[in-house]
């Protein structure tokens, strides 16, 4: 299969090319960075930039000989209280994550029209919890789920599935405060945080034949925790007196 990862820099998005390197397919990496492994194919690209991602998506096309599948998991992360996000904070999280996925998908779709293909999208558990310190974060990646909706709805008939993996903590990912992963690790009904080969695991199933009869769905891969939504930690022990 021939694949593009975006984001193949980072912990996850590594973890997913090493994933899909791994049944056969040829692999490109879209990033901003170089990835560490030297048998990464690699295009740079500014997902915040139009002409840069039409240029990588081309170069990518020629590369494979076409695309088959996208893993788009590139995007960028703010902390900060809604009360004094700054404007410019917010814009420019929503222009790499959401409008970045817009552009990246609205790109791989010309080449999948004529075959069909599969999309998925990372997001996270932050677009479907309300988590304290993330409004802008969370605000892209629910935008980036209902996007996904309609455009399931829409391309069935060319035969692309999209599909999105919505992770909880990940060990390796953006979770880097022990203090946060004892957090995470509390209020997960499966007590633990995801390894990357979990992700990666998912990614590599939803692209896969494994899965030709799904499209439109957020797939949660948090150990239970969006199952208990509002519900804290400290709520529970309280319901217990």
């Amino acid at each position: 299969m021939r694949s593009v990862v975006t984001g193949g820099t980072g912990a996850v998005g590594k973890a997913i090319i090493a994933a899909m390197k791994a049944r056969g397919d040829d692999v490109v990496c879209l990033d901003l960075r170089r990835p560490e492994q030297t048998d990464v194919k690699y295009i740079k690209v500014d997902i915040s930039d139009r002409a840069s991602v039409n240029a990588a998506f081309e170069q990518a096309a020629q590369t494979l000989g076409g695309i088959d599948a996208l893993v788009h998991s590139a995007g960028i992360i703010t902390t900060a209280q809604f009360c004094n996000l700054d404007e410019a904070d917010f814009r420019r999280v929503v222009d790499v994550n959401l409008l970045g996925t817009f552009r990246v998908a609205q790109e791989s779709c010309r080449y999948m029209t004529e075959h069909g293909g599969r999309i998925v999208f990372v997001t996270s558990i932050h677009g479907q919890i309300g988590v304290p310190g993330r409004s802008a974060y969370a605000a892209a990646k629910g935008g980036i789920a209902s996007l996904a909706r309609v455009m399931a709805a829409e391309l069935a008939e060319r035969r692309i599935r999209v599909n999105v993996l919505a992770p909880g903590a990940v060990d390796g990912g953006m979770l880097v405060d022990p203090r946060s992963r004892e957090g995470w690790v509390k209020a997960t009904p499966s007590r633990r945080v995801a390894c990357l080969e979990e992700i990666a695991g998912v990614a590599a199933m939803l692209t896969s034949e494994n899965a030709s009869f799904i499209t439109g769905q957020i797939v949660a891969v948090d150990g239970g925790v969006s199952t208990i939504r509002a519900f804290s930690h400290e709520s529970k022990e309280k319901q217990k007196l």
